[in-house]
């Protein structure tokens, strides 16, 4: 198994926007195309942990593909410039599953 974790410095004020942006925008981008979401976190700093799951590096990256070319994306795209800043800092860190 392949995982991705997304880390974000979320701006505080703007949180419940971040949150409800995630959920009604790009959650239902990434599933149509195959992504899981195995948890998603708040931190007492107010950073935001998400997991995903995927089945290999290259499905990750056609997963990747598909999500940045669905037009749902580009309508995501221009709602989120109406909101806030939602976050300062992002980092992605990719990891593999190991046997026990």
């Amino acid at each position: 198994m392949f995982y991705r974790m997304r880390t974000y410095r979320a701006v505080q004020e703007n949180l419940s926007d971040f949150h409800r942006f995630f959920h009604e925008r790009l959650l239902p981008i990434q599933r149509r195309h195959g992504a899981r979401l195995i948890g998603r976190w708040e931190t007492e700093d107010h950073r935001v942990i998400s997991i995903w799951e995927y089945d290999s590096r290259d499905e990750f990256r056609r997963i990747h593909r598909d999500v940045r070319d669905d037009p749902d994306t580009a309508v995501a795209r221009e709602i989120r410039r109406t909101l806030g800043p939602l976050f300062v800092e992002k980092e992605d860190t990719f990891m593999v599953g190991v046997a026990e």
